[in-house]
């Protein structure tokens, strides 16, 4: 389940990205779609549900801080395959979709290498966020080991992390960045 396309550049006034495929070496765009308000009520719906039952739920199959830390991880790692695979199938079936585009001049391509960094960036700082997050989920659990709500919560949240990895690509895009910036024969600091 490797992706060959790489995020290069996002558009907010017409939530287009703009993608480079590696194996078909070449760029394509992909309409990404404003997020609907409907889908934060219910994921905040949702949340609230979830709080009501899991707050006063104990978990009691085990007495072991190190079981339970194990069966967190092992239901983190189901459900992260479980979550790269439907995003790989989803994205696989819309491959029909994307929509090749020529390659850029070396003035746009700087532009967009430039915005391609800021963006990348952001996303870094995401990422370490999400992960100082999810350190502390993991230590309230190693704390609060019967906690239902802290063990579903952690879950949860690794899962995401990984995911966000696996789709964010922070390494092969600074990469690809890079060689895109050397390629136009523009330095960073120029513009």
């Amino acid at each position: 389940m490797r992706r060959t396309y790489i995020p290069v550049h996002f558009d907010k006034s017409i939530f287009r990205t703009l993608y480079y495929d590696s194996k078909e070496r070449r760029f394509f765009e992909s309409s990404g779609g404003q997020q609907n308000s409907l889908l934060g009520l219910l994921s905040g719906t949702a949340g609230v549900v979830l709080y009501s039952y899991l707050s006063s739920w104990t978990l009691s199959f085990t007495d072991s801080r190190l079981t339970m830390m194990l069966v967190a991880a092992i239901l983190t790692l189901l459900l992260t395959i479980s979550l790269i695979w439907l995003c790989w199938y989803i994205s696989e079936k819309s491959r029909r979709t994307w929509e090749y585009v020529p390659v850029p001049s070396p003035v746009e391509l700087h532009g967009l290498v430039r915005n391609g960094r800021r963006w990348l960036m952001s996303q870094v700082m995401l990422l370490i966020g999400f992960l100082v997050l999810n350190v502390f989920f993991t230590l309230f659990l190693f704390i609060f080991f019967n906690s239902g709500i802290v063990f579903v919560g952690m879950i949860i949240l690794w899962a995401i992390l990984f995911l966000m990895l696996w789709l964010l690509q922070p390494f092969a895009r600074l990469s690809l960045l890079r060689w895109l910036e050397s390629s136009t024969g523009l330095s960073s600091k120029a513009g």
